[in-house]
């Protein structure tokens, strides 16, 4: 008979350890081994792994699921979309699994079909926690998806956010049913202030996205205070973020969207472009040739060197505003990040878009003055493009 320890919670960081502990008491049986099918939620096998009697039979064995579910997650939703309002389920995916006992019987080693013990669905999100915050996460994961009677968070750190009032900040929510609607407290720069909602699609699980862009609530807008409202037997409702417009200066900021710790993406706004570079990479090869030097009536010299392969890299040294400690401490996501985008809206030779850009891994500088204990932070971004030039 088999007994299987699940995790304690159902949403778990599909980057972290997933442990499951799996004991059976026929564990002594010759060639005994434990048989764990993993399936998705639509039914589907994802693997099946074996898993041997421990030195003392009678003991549990821990084993982990996370390699097998942290596939196919997909990012192309977080940092741009059209709607308002919009849930999917390509960064959260639940899972099940099926556990077996595989020993000799009468002669033949088989998997016994009768010992079968399925588990509880679990949700695995595209999250990767730092190893010291995940004790965090078990302890306050009601705080993520709505069972909390008080806080409800976004898949983010930031509470304090700058924005212009043309961008637009996308913040995304754990939706297990519950989530009603994010409300906009829109303050204008004449002080009055006017109250909007966003409703929340339905369906569940999913990670639904919010985008707010202050310039939809007409002209002169301050700041925004975001609620969240959800209903899990009473209605709920908690202040989770506040944006604040900044006005545009002499340079047009550079937009950055990077890949958050929960799998969604914080934005964050670069005030000057300092530097721009490019290199160009090619390679050629020596062509032998035949008779003169000179081609076309000895005017031309022959190209005996062409060229068959161009890379460019454009390079962008960009710096901030002023950031307290905690908005420093919250960057520092965007430089280990695997997946950033630029938003280029002030380079004559690309179309404005978002690209993926690459920050340079020793470009982490922070510039303290000494008055007002701020930081600045350059960064230095690549982007390369194998240019399609002519091959000679």
């Amino acid at each position: 008979m088999i007994t299987l320890v699940e995790p304690s919670i159902d949403i778990l960081p599909a980057f972290n350890r997933i442990n499951y502990n799996i004991r059976s008491t026929n564990a002594e049986e010759t060639g005994f081994k434990y048989v764990v099918k993993v399936y998705n939620s639509a039914d589907e096998l994802i693997t099946t792994a074996y898993y041997d009697s421990p030195a003392v039979p009678n003991e549990f064995v821990e084993f982990d699921v996370s390699k097998y579910v942290s596939v196919d997650f997909e990012y192309d939703r977080g940092f741009y979309q059209v709607a308002t309002a919009s849930s999917s389920n390509k960064a959260i995916k639940g899972f099940y699994l099926k556990c077996y006992e595989y020993y000799e019987v009468d002669g033949d080693f088989v998997i016994v079909l009768a010992s079968e013990v399925v588990s509880e669905t679990k949700y695995a999100f595209a999250g990767a926690l730092p190893l010291l915050e995940l004790k965090n996460w078990y302890a306050n994961h009601a705080q993520y998806w709505g069972s909390s009677n008080s806080i409800y968070k976004p898949l983010t750190d930031w509470t304090t956010i700058k924005v212009r009032e043309s961008d637009s900040q996308i913040i995304g929510f754990i939706n297990n049913g519950l989530l009603t609607n994010v409300e906009l407290l829109v303050t204008y720069s004449n002080g009055t202030t006017q109250t909007y909602f966003i409703n929340a699609p339905s369906g569940s699980p999913l990670i639904t996205y919010f985008k707010i862009t202050p310039m939809t609530y007409g002209s002169g807008v301050v700041s925004i205070q975001l609620f969240v409202n959800w209903n899990n037997g009473s209605a709920r409702r908690y202040k989770f973020a506040t944006l604040f417009t900044q006005s545009c200066g002499r340079y047009d900021p550079m937009r950055i969207a990077y890949l958050n710790k929960y799998g969604t993406y914080d934005f964050f706004n670069f005030d000057l472009v300092n530097k721009t570079t490019f290199q160009i990479e090619k390679k050629g090869y020596e062509k032998n040739y035949s008779e003169d030097i000179y081609e076309a009536d000895g005017i031309i010299v022959k190209n005996i060197n062409p060229i068959y392969y161009t890379k460019e890299t454009q390079n962008w040294r960009i710096i901030s505003d002023y950031l307290n400690d905690e908005q420093a401490e919250l960057i520092r996501q965007l430089y280990s990040s695997p997946l950033v985008y630029l938003n280029i809206v002030n380079d004559n030779y690309i179309t404005p878009s978002w690209i993926p850009v690459k920050p340079n891994a020793t470009s982490y500088e922070v510039k303290k003055t000494a008055s007002d204990k701020l930081f600045n932070l350059e960064l230095d971004l690549e982007f390369q493009l194998l240019n399609t030039r002519q091959v000679i």
